[in-house]
């Protein structure tokens, strides 16, 4: 009888212990309401969701990473601000700002001072999201830094925040493994593959698109000004403004507060359903003149920098199989590379050929955070046989019109990127 309670007693000791390995996976969320600084999509902080992998085919070992990540958290372009914070001002002289509204008064200014006339700096949350995400990058292919020559080459874009983002992510895996060979390097030539944006003609042309969705909704201007004034007509009166007028300068200020560390007292002035609706028109304004859209896809997969960096991918790829003189190749720029990229090499979740009517509904901030990453790492075995796997953001994923993911043999997938077909074709 002990002897079978304790085989029972194991046995229930097992399965608790498989329920809770289990749960130590993230569940990818569906929606920005546990997380409301998600709403403005490319604005959002980075945030490392532990999902589940496949395991690596028998025999096959990591020897080679390729990278490219976007810039981490930064400060907003603050043209407006001042204009904001005036209004607010004058609102709180007449006493007709709320305690809720001093707040987000007090935290707007905050905010303006950190941004100090500077748009578009990293901000200490993008150094620590790039330092975090090159931490897990090391600890999981420890063997492939400390193989071979160990030597890892990192570019960037030469816009700040790209190039400080560099210094960050290389940084810290440097203080991971002094023994690391480490080259940087920046400059005209690298903006080539680092950066590339849509066609002017194709802009003009989207955001007809984008602002015919705007005007279609119209904000909670009542609930706004509950939260903010005390007396909306006193309130309008003394900023010389519309309620509408203050809803477009606030929710600014509340697009970026994550990047400086500030709690939601601004992003919770507006309803859940404003909120849904900016992430939407954020989202529907990226997925046409970046990624892979019905309107705009073929456009954009043709613009110059997007074949540059896939071209680069297999070059540097090519030369570390042949040779092993590289066990890393780092890259950082900016979102719309990344979904560009990302849309032509068919990244699953970014790649696919939605309609203007339907990419309203894409999550953009699960794809395009501030340091979004894309990251492919490379396997052989014994044969010399490469095998590699894609990750977007550290999530494992597939790639559209390739078989039998998310292992892929590399001379399929260099096949697939090197063909000159249009987006439309392609996916």
């Amino acid at each position: 009888m002990k002897r079978i309670l304790l085989t029972l007693a194991l046995v229930a000791a097992t399965i608790a212990c498989s329920k809770q390995a289990e749960q130590q996976y993230d569940a990818i969320p569906e929606g920005i309401e546990d997380n409301l600084y998600r709403f403005g999509v490319n604005t959002s902080p980075y945030e490392y969701f532990n999902t589940p992998e496949t395991p690596v085919p028998a025999g096959y070992k990591a020897f080679y990473v390729s990278h490219y990540g976007r810039h981490g958290s930064r400060s907003n372009w603050g043209k407006n601000y001042s204009k904001t914070l005036e209004k607010l001002d004058k609102i709180k002289e007449a006493g007709a700002l709320t305690e809720e509204g001093l707040k987000v008064l007090a935290q707007a200014k905050l905010i303006d001072s950190l941004h100090n006339d500077m748009d578009g700096r990293l901000t200490p949350r993008g150094a620590r999201e790039h330092r975090a995400i090159a931490g897990r990058m090391y600890e999981k292919y420890k063997d492939v830094f400390q193989s071979g020559n160990r030597r890892v080459r990192a570019v960037s874009s030469y816009v700040p925040r790209c190039i400080v983002s560099m210094a960050a992510f290389t940084g810290e895996l440097l203080s991971r493994d002094s023994r690391i060979d480490m080259s940087w390097d920046t400059g005209e030539q690298f903006m080539k593959y680092c950066s590339s944006d849509d066609p002017n003609s194709m802009r003009y042309e989207a955001y007809k698109y984008i602002k015919e969705y705007a005007e279609g909704y119209k904000p909670d201007s009542l609930d706004f000004a509950r939260h903010m004034f005390t007396d909306t007509d006193a309130a309008c009166k003394a900023a010389d403004a519309t309620i509408l007028d203050m809803m477009a300068g606030v929710v600014e200020f509340a697009a970026i507060a994550g990047s400086f560390d500030q709690d939601q007292t601004i992003i919770n002035v507006f309803t859940l359903e404003d909120l849904k609706q900016f992430e939407r028109g954020v989202s529907l304004e990226l997925y046409l003149r970046q990624c892979n859209s019905v309107e705009f896809g073929d456009t954009r997969m043709a613009a110059p920098g997007v074949q540059e960096l896939v071209d680069d991918f297999i070059a540097k790829a090519d030369a570390a199989i042949a040779d092993g003189s590289c066990v890393a190749d780092l890259r950082f720029g900016h979102d719309w590379q990344l979904l560009a990229f990302c849309s032509r090499i068919g990244v699953k979740g970014i790649a696919e050929r939605l309609t203007k009517d339907e990419a309203v509904n894409w999550p953009g901030w699960l794809y395009t955070p501030f340091a979004g990453n894309f990251q492919m790492i490379f396997y052989k075995n014994n044969s010399g046989e490469v095998l590699v796997k894609c990750f977007i953001n550290e999530r494992e994923t597939t790639l559209l019109g390739l078989p039998d993911g998310p292992y892929y043999k590399w001379d399929d997938v260099k096949a697939q990127w090197s063909a000159t077909v249009t987006a439309a074709e392609k996916i």
